[in-house]
């Protein structure tokens, strides 16, 4: 199906501005010359995370609490107080709390942050959220915020989760907060000064927010601590020339994955795609997967399925080894049902986890035949009528429609031929929806209605060159293309908005991630490409 059998209203609209396959071509290799520029010298893409309100407010807190950094709280608060602190409902909450020690009037975290947020931590994450605002100042401690965590006992497995000591974070500080600091044991204490200090980043694993709350836990009841000293040093370490704290310490390794995958695209230097290879080869966990960030202990499906992608995009044969480990990691944490969660295997499956696992595991689907068949069958039971997903790690509907097209266009001939006609319906209806939700200027936003934007029109563009659409061939993606290149400021870059979201539903941005999609998107539209992957 084209989408001329669909309808082309926002594609006509915008097609007047289509540029030439020059212009296409110049915008392309200059985008590939600004993300090459970004791998270092050990392969690495390092750019950091925008500064973010949470981590901003808690660290302000605990400086005031401990005292002797005015310089540091100075910045905090002139970053606070600036508009790009204060996007939301939730930000704005935190940041009069800490700023004016003015208390919300109004229910933002159920009112705004999670309405319509419908995901299985949906309880723990009210509690937090609600938790945050308190340690700001912005809402009152509640005795029903005092809730049992499980502390695991002598002689079990103390390799946990970061929910742990979030968790652990939480009961003490609510403790604290509401007056009874009898109600947290020496064994709740212990077991969370024991897990701050399992860290091997410098910041708890690379995770902002987790980090500053359990330091501000641990203020409660041990100010003196040497993990106090060492651990307000490395957030300090990583802010921001804004004077904020991002919202990540390190995102480094998922960066890298899908940036070598649009380099991969558009063709870079052997040399160059080596390097970054060999970086995620260094990377590489025990357990065959890949951590988001550097110096972790935790592997996640999201950061595995990009960086096992790229080293299959970029050489298989050389990188069989690794490849090989990286299928077992997806073994190992694959659902009975076909699907894959973000991090602990038993968790429920994620549409976005799940199509990342079959685009990692594609370059050797004779190995893995029975996973991708399993996880073709649960993507397709998840797709909604309407031809969306659930949104998973994205505020984007197009991201996970990409992410599941590519996976449903990568499987072994087995499948394609065994499910064919539910796939080529799964194509149809993700399809449909892609060109009625193009608004007339020729992007895509969020969702139908909203504004355009830069990362929603990279994710549906992907989409539909998954699907076989090419720019040469398809009004669609030529509008979609011109509306891209529209959006190029003067010095060639381009800026996007935040799309991601970590703790979800929060956004967080990082900001060479506009370079990937947009490399990605212009490359994968090509009317030579390959569809070797990658849309």
């Amino acid at each position: 199906m084209t989408t001329d059998e669909i309808g082309l209203a926002g594609a006509r609209s915008a097609s007047e501005r289509e540029p030439g396959a020059g212009e296409v071509a110049a915008v392309r290799d200059l985008v590939s010359a600004r993300l090459a520029d970004a791998v270092g010298a050990d392969g690495a893409v390092r750019r950091p995370c925008s500064s973010r309100a949470l981590e901003s407010a808690l660290l302000l807190v605990l400086l005031r609490k401990r005292g002797g950094r005015p310089e540091r709280e100075r910045g905090l608060r002139d970053f606070l107080a600036s508009p790009q602190a204060r996007t939301t409902g939730f930000d704005k909450a935190l940041a009069q709390a800490v700023l004016d020690g003015r208390t919300s009037g109004t229910d933002v975290v159920g009112g705004e942050l999670l309405a319509g947020f419908d995901h299985f931590s949906v309880a723990r994450k009210r509690l937090l959220f609600d938790v945050y605002l308190a340690v700001a100042g912005a809402v009152p401690f509640e005795p029903s915020m005092l809730r049992p965590v499980r502390v695991a006992g002598p002689g079990e497995d103390n390799t946990v989760t970061w929910i742990e000591m979030i968790m652990l974070s939480v009961r003490v500080l609510v403790a604290y907060g509401l007056g009874c600091p009898e109600r947290i044991t020496d064994q709740e204490r212990d077991q969370l000064l024991e897990l701050l200090g399992s860290s091997r980043a410098p910041v708890w694993e690379n995770y902002t927010a987790a980090h500053l709350l359990a330091l501000l836990a641990v203020q409660e009841f041990a100010p003196g601590h040497p993990l106090m000293d060492s651990g307000v040093a490395g957030v300090l370490a990583c802010l921001n020339p804004d004077g904020g704290a991002p919202s990540m310490a390190n995102l480094d390794v998922f960066s890298t994955g899908p940036a070598g995958l649009a380099l991969v695209r558009a063709h870079a230097s052997p040399a160059l795609l080596h390097r970054l290879s060999d970086y995620l080869l260094a990377q590489q966990m025990p357990d065959g997967g890949w951590a988001y960030g550097e110096s972790m202990r935790h592997s996640d499906v999201d950061a595995s399925s990009y960086a096992a992608a790229c080293l299959a995009a970029i050489d298989p044969g050389r990188h069989r080894a690794a490849l090989v480990r990286a299928g077992g990691y997806f073994r190992g944490i694959a659902g009975q049902d076909g699907g894959f969660p973000t991090y602990v295997k038993g968790d429920p499956p994620e549409v976005g986890m799940t199509a990342g696992a079959v685009s990692a595991l594609a370059w050797n689907g004779a190995a893995h035949g029975d996973l991708l068949d399993g996880a073709a069958r649960w993507l397709l039971d998840a797709q909604r009528k309407d031809g969306t997903f659930e949104r998973s790690w994205s505020l984007s509907e197009a991201n996970t429609i990409w992410r599941a097209m590519w996976a449903l266009h990568s499987m072994p001939e087995a499948t394609r031929t065994a499910l064919g006609p539910r796939i080529a319906d799964a194509g149809a209806a993700s399809l449909r929806f892609l060109v009625e939700a193009q608004n007339t200027d020729g992007g895509w936003g969020y969702r139908p209605g909203s504004p355009s934007d830069i990362a929603s029109t990279c994710y549906s563009l992907l989409a539909l060159s998954a699907m076989g659409l090419r720019r040469g061939g398809d009004e669609v993606v030529r509008a979609g293309v011109a509306h891209l290149l529209s959006r190029q400021a003067p010095d060639g870059s381009f800026t996007a908005l935040p799309d991601q979201v970590a703790p979800r539903p929060l956004l967080f941005d990082a900001p060479v991630f506009t370079d990937i999609w947009v490399l990605l998107a212009l490359t994968s539209c090509d009317d030579d490409c390959e569809g070797d992957g990658v849309g």
